[in-house]
């Protein structure tokens, strides 16, 4: 018990300092976290579908500004894909405590690692005003210690608290009220898409929002054919209006 929560803490916490030493390779988004928690389980479809699932809800949400206020969606799918695998239950379980856990994960941050790399940064900054670089070069490699290890840390008792209580409660609530919460949860990833659609969708896209509805709803196509079928269309398009511009060009220079 200990060492898979060690191991999903330790995840956690490296994806949590891949933009900050790896260059943002992108390791830190849901589906790669929850795939990483599967291997440890043993079950690594199954963490890869809770990732996605997570991954569907989250990618609507945008953060605007150094304190936006975002879920901690890095935390909170390796507490939740552990605690699903763990435990045994249904994937459709892990969406309904998605927002929850990642709420609490992003307060957990506004309380200590967030504040402690301010007074770094703070220090970091009359060290360069001083031409202290040896105390600059500390700050940065401590403010990236505190980034791996708070975020670890709030993982590793998350796993060690946390999933026991849950397997309990998982135990002793009533069946239609997990049934509930299954049925509820189904309807996250829709909540994603459409937080999505407020910043992409406008009238040239909405033609082929309708297409996707109707291929999955009356053709019974799986989301592969679908995806497959964008991008060919993606396709066209892009090579469509790269003539189109390049005709363009051709008139401008005749002119």
């Amino acid at each position: 018990m200990f060492m898979k929560a060690f191991l999903v803490a330790l995840i956690a916490g490296i994806c949590k300092i891949d933009n900050r030493i790896f260059g943002m390779t992108m390791i830190q988004r849901p589906l790669i976290v929850g795939t990483l928690v599967g291997f440890i389980y043993g079950n690594p479809v199954e963490g890869m579908i809770i990732g996605a699932q997570f991954e569907l809800l989250s990618m609507g949400l945008v953060g605007i500004g150094a304190h936006s206020g975002m879920p901690e969606i890095t935390l909170g799918s390796a507490l939740c894909t552990g605690f699903v695998l763990g435990s045994g239950t249904g994937t459709e379980v892990a969406l309904a405590l998605a927002l929850p856990i990642s709420t609490f994960a992003t307060t957990i941050g506004y309380l200590t690692w967030i504040p402690l790399n301010h007074l770094l940064s703070e220090r970091a900054k009359r060290a360069a005003e001083d031409g202290n670089t040896r105390t600059m070069e500390i700050c940065q490699w401590m403010g990236l210690f505190n980034y791996f290890f708070f975020p670890f840390l709030v993982v590793l008792l998350g796993m060690l608290v946390g999933a026991p209580l849950f397997e309990y409660l998982i135990k002793v609530i009533p069946a239609f009220i997990t049934d509930g919460i299954k049925v509820a949860s189904n309807m996250l990833p829709a909540l994603g898409f459409a937080l999505l659609m407020q910043l992409t969708y406008n009238k040239e896209l909405a033609p082929y929002l309708f297409i996707g509805f109707v291929f999955v709803a009356f053709l019974g196509m799986s989301n592969v054919g679908v995806a497959i079928v964008g991008a060919i269309l993606a396709v066209l398009v892009f090579n469509s209006s790269n003539h189109a511009n390049k005709e363009v060009a051709v008139d401008d220079n005749e002119i």
